[in-house]
């Protein structure tokens, strides 16, 4: 019984460094390329945070500071863009303070359709119709909590008028 103990032990104090030198090799998961052969480009272009107003009836609510990419075709050009970073940046900036771009009811939440619709356009305007597939929108964090807009007060109910007064004169 003594023997077989020793000896298990001794098989697994030399397998598992063995077993876990392998586990890397098999946990890769990539595929092996050929000789020769480059790595496709990821055909998304991330684009730093910006900071995108809320403008309401002309005044300054809120930044909320954004992190869009841009997906491009799988034939996607990615020095298409080179340079035209800054350019999109104040193009959406420049459209936040024409249109708000929150969410309805929200002052901390963008309405993401209106964003990609605006990135979307854009994009075609500085690069060409194709260049862009899809458009993302990250993480949105709000620079400071802004309550939601208050729905405008009710008119109050008028008092009914007093009942008329008789104007006659008393007499006693």
């Amino acid at each position: 019984m003594t023997r077989s103990v020793l000896s298990r032990r001794a098989v697994l104090a030399f397998a598992a460094p063995l077993a876990l030198c392998a586990a890397p090799a098999f946990a890769s998961g990539k595929e092996k390329k050929k000789e020769g052969e480059k790595e496709k480009e990821d055909p998304v272009i991330k684009l730093g945070s910006m900071a995108l107003p809320i403008v309401v009836e002309g005044r300054l609510i809120n930044y909320i500071f954004v992190e869009l990419s841009l997906t491009l075709p799988p034939t996607g050009d990615v020095t298409a863009f080179a340079g035209k970073e800054p350019l999109l940046r104040d193009a959406l900036v420049r459209a936040a303070h024409k249109q708000p771009l929150n969410k309805p009811g929200s002052y901390v939440l963008l309405d993401e359709g209106k964003v990609k619709a605006i990135v979307m356009r854009e994009a075609v305007a500085l690069v060409g119709k194709g260049k862009v597939a899809a458009v993302t929108i990250g993480k949105q964090t709000p620079r400071n909590f802004v309550p939601p807009p208050r729905p405008a007060p009710k008119a109050a109910a008028r008092p009914s008028a007093p009942p008329p007064v008789d104007s006659a004169p008393i007499i006693p």
